[in-house]
């Protein structure tokens, strides 16, 4: 397990480690099915059909050693979720992945909690490089990365195949430890 805290509470939002658990499997399947259109880029085109395919996928995503994720929470909603998706020891580098429900976006939470997980990175786990990596489309999240410092380190074409099998361009984001 990697050595980071199981929870980071930033008032009023808590982040909790994302554990495969049937109660958070089943509130998260609600969230992708009555937020379809918002989470298109996370899911990447994919329709979860049943709470326990999202359970099956936590269980998978717990187990990794190089993945670990956050939801984000407000009065004891999920909102959210923002981690670390791959972690590569070896390149000392991560990516960080994150999602938010469409009725608290355009609030500013990501530019809030991704100092902490950049905090994380560079100070717990003595990483180098911090990676975005964003569909060319998802142009709220392209200017997050850009408001926080981050620097457009080019764009893979065709860089990311969605379940339905269309290729998406995506932007890299780069964060080095010393700016």
């Amino acid at each position: 397990m990697l050595p980071l805290p199981a929870d980071i509470v930033v008032p009023p939002f808590a982040l909790r480690h994302l554990v495969p658990t049937h109660d958070i499997a089943m509130a998260l399947y609600d969230v992708f099915v009555g937020d379809a259109e918002n989470m298109r880029f996370w899911l990447r085109g994919e329709k979860i059909k049943s709470w326990d395919v999202v359970f099956k996928g936590l269980e998978r995503a717990y187990k990794c050693d190089n993945m670990y994720m956050y939801y984000i929470v407000i009065k004891d909603k999920i909102v959210g979720e923002i981690g670390f998706a791959s972690i590569e020891q070896e390149k000392k580098s991560a990516h960080i992945d994150y999602w938010l429900i469409s009725s608290v976006r355009g609030q500013g939470l990501i530019d809030r909690f991704l100092p902490y997980i950049e905090e994380l990175a560079f100070d717990r786990l003595k990483l180098k490089q911090v990676v975005l990596g964003i569909d060319v489309d998802n142009i709220a999240s392209c200017k997050i990365a850009e408001r926080n410092g981050y620097t457009l380190k080019g764009i893979s074409k065709s860089g990311k195949v969605w379940v339905d099998g269309s290729l998406h361009d995506e932007c890299e984001y780069v964060k080095n430890q010393n700016g």
